[in-house]
């Protein structure tokens, strides 16, 4: 009897599972089996693997052949176990030496002659792989993308099953080359073409800066969608363990995107988008819109059209930061950090903001604003109104490069000023340490206490406000918090629409 093993993986919801392909061959009348709860292209490995050995001439053995792949208890789906079963074939029949296979990962698909084929998914499994001490893989020359910033790993390249054989006689195929991770990419959307509207960018330049969900209302025409599109030409970059994170959730998920990619997601789902495809499922669960902004933005334009049911969805990701699953196999946890920012009319006209044109009667406002639940609303922590400005030619604009810039180094400085608190952002701050992190000038307490006692916000509002105002405050180079931040923070916070709604 003859006995190999060999590492390979799978892909579980976002994360890389490592699957153990087992080969046993013995005597006995001729017969391949495969075992291990497989999908049906994954059962199809056999008659690839059989041919891609006849076309290396090295045929299998006419006998008994079992193949199982463990833990048997999770779905095996796709194609990467084509490469590993092959290899393991290889090891079996003493073509290439079997004790060196033990610390190697195999992840490809073959071609009926020989040729490996990548997965398109690798990053995940080689992620998990590496974090359980697994340190050489051999992969698809056609995943390279996939995996050429990786450190720490040894990375060989196949084109064909035969490059196996001679990578073991000595004559290696060729190794991975480390890519430098790119720099920003250009947008094409520019906040210089915005004319007026100060407010408005100067709102979105704390939001990105302090990381704080932002709700704009105003009426058709007012610029909400114009500023909301050029967000991601001053979003400052990934950093390189962000960018491992990303690109593993669109490997996942079968979206093409480059590794070297510096850019944040920026995802912004139509209004009709289903349920499922907005959170995630499905009988093998897949990532949803929301996991898809981690690290980055999820854009709601229209935010009143969207179902009830998605807007309710998001507000356990805002809480927890994670979406969880349940199936019958296990549990699923998909990562949601993100930022969101959404955009709506403040009626079903469009116009209640604008005097004598709204046509809505109070019962129309009252249902269209229903739907808006409070607990979701109370999540955002700035609620914007956005009105129509006539352009002021002469007025100074600044480029998205200027802004970024500034964003950046601000950003920079918010980590120092919260490095070893467990926060990255001022968003984040739990109210029990907001007075612990944050100085706050006794004139500027006092005028938030006043506004508390008349009733014109909450105390969760005031938590929000002095989140705020610490954002505010570092962009404008200050350590303490002083009356004027905490008034702007306030502008930046529509209590009227928050008590209607």
């Amino acid at each position: 009897m003859l006995y190999q093993e060999v590492l390979s993986g799978i892909v579980s919801g976002v994360e890389g599972q490592l699957i153990h392909v087992e080969i046993e061959i013995r005597n006995g009348l001729p017969y391949f089996i495969m075992v291990g709860y497989l999908s049906k292209e994954a059962a199809e490995a056999k008659e690839r693997v059989a041919s891609a050995m006849r076309s290396i001439g090295h045929p299998l053995p006419s006998m008994r052949i079992t193949v199982n792949l463990s833990p048997a208890n999770i779905r095996k789906k796709g194609t990467a176990f084509d490469f590993p079963i092959a290899v393991a074939f290889l090891a079996c029949l003493g073509l290439i030496p079997a004790s060196e296979l033990k610390d190697i990962c195999v992840l490809g698909e073959l071609g009926l002659n020989g040729r490996i084929h990548g997965t398109r998914n690798c990053l995940p499994i080689v992620l998990e792989a590496k974090k359980q001490g697994i340190r050489r893989f051999f992969i698809a020359a056609e995943d390279q993308d996939s995996v050429d910033a990786i450190e720490g790993i040894e990375i060989i390249l196949m084109n064909r099953l035969s490059d196996v054989l001679e990578y073991f006689q000595g004559r290696k195929p060729r190794m991975l080359r480390r890519k430098r991770l790119g720099e920003s990419v250009p947008e094409a959307e520019d906040f210089y073409d915005m004319k007026g509207q100060e407010h408005l960018k100067r709102a979105i330049e704390i939001a990105v800066t302090g990381r704080h969900h932002l709700l704009l209302i105003g009426s058709p025409g007012s610029g909400k969608t114009m500023a909301i599109k050029r967000i991601p030409s001053i979003l400052y970059p990934l950093t390189d363990r962000e960018r491992f994170e990303v690109q593993s959730i669109y490997d996942a998920s079968g979206i093409p995107r480059k590794i070297a990619d510096p850019r944040r997601p920026f995802r912004e789902p139509h209004s009709s988008i289903p349920f499922t495809a907005l959170l995630g499922g499905g009988r093998d669960p897949r990532a949803g819109e929301i996991t898809l902004a981690h690290r980055g933005i999820l854009v709601l334009d229209e935010l009143m059209e969207f179902r009830r049911e998605c807007l309710d969805a998001l507000r356990q990701p805002l809480e927890e930061k994670q979406i969880q699953m349940s199936r019958l196999d296990r549990n699923y946890v998909f990562p949601a950090d993100f930022q969101l920012i959404a955009a709506m009319n403040p009626c079903p006209c469009g116009f209640a903001l604008e005097d004598g044109k709204c046509r809505c009667s109070l019962a129309q406002k009252q249902r269209y604003l229903h739907k808006l639940s409070g607990p979701l609303l109370d999540r955002f922590d700035m609620v914007l109104t956005v009105r129509e400005e006539s352009e002021d030619l002469r007025g100074t604009r600044e480029t998205s490069k200027a802004i970024r810039e500034r964003i950046r180094n601000n950003v920079a400085l918010e980590h120092q000023a919260l490095a070893g608190t467990g926060y990255s952002f001022f968003s984040e701050i739990k109210q029990r340490d907001i007075e612990k992190i944050g100085k706050i000038a006794d004139e500027g307490m006092e005028f938030l206490q006043k506004a508390y006692d008349l009733k014109k916000i909450t105390k969760r509002g005031a938590d929000k406000i002095l989140r705020l105002a610490m954002t505010i405050a570092l962009i404008d180079g200050t350590d303490e918090i002083l009356l004027p931040h905490i008034a702007e923070a306030m502008t930046f916070r529509n209590t009227e629409f928050v008590r209607e709604g």
